[in-house]
């Protein structure tokens, strides 16, 4: 059975509250500093994560970032940015489930988008470590 962790997106694991949300679709040429300043409007931003990083050496045609807010609460509004077209593409922010550890935070998402068609690919877990 699918639960939805009571936030309205059908999920494969149970999901609790969380505090960390998925943004894919981003431009190739965003930076770290603009998906804070455009995420840090919604709550207070823990960490924030950009894949590939600023400095990576070769160039992608498509970057994913995760941010962990301080309040599950901000995650609902974030939900809301949604189609909103940054840069030039039309980002796709959805909840990720955290698994917490001693020194980190573990985070899994359970869809996998094709960022040219904006159409979820299945269930394919992917795990991205949040702390030391």
């Amino acid at each position: 059975m699918m639960s939805s962790g009571g936030i309205g997106v059908p999920l494969g694991f149970p999901l609790g509250p969380t505090s960390v949300i998925q943004i894919t679709n981003l431009s190739s040429a965003v930076t770290s500093e603009q998906m804070r300043t455009l995420f840090s409007f919604l709550g207070d931003i823990e960490e924030l994560r950009l894949y590939p990083p600023d400095n990576a050496p070769l160039t992608f045609s498509s970057k994913v970032c995760y941010i962990k807010f301080r309040e599950a609460s901000s995650v609902g509004v974030a939900q809301h940015l949604t189609n909103t077209v940054f840069i030039d593409r039309a980002l796709i922010v959805v909840p990720c489930a955290e698994v917490m550890q001693p020194t980190r935070t573990v985070v899994m998402c359970n869809t996998a988008f094709d960022h040219r068609e904006n159409t979820a690919l299945g269930k394919r877990p992917c795990l991205i470590s949040f702390g030391s």
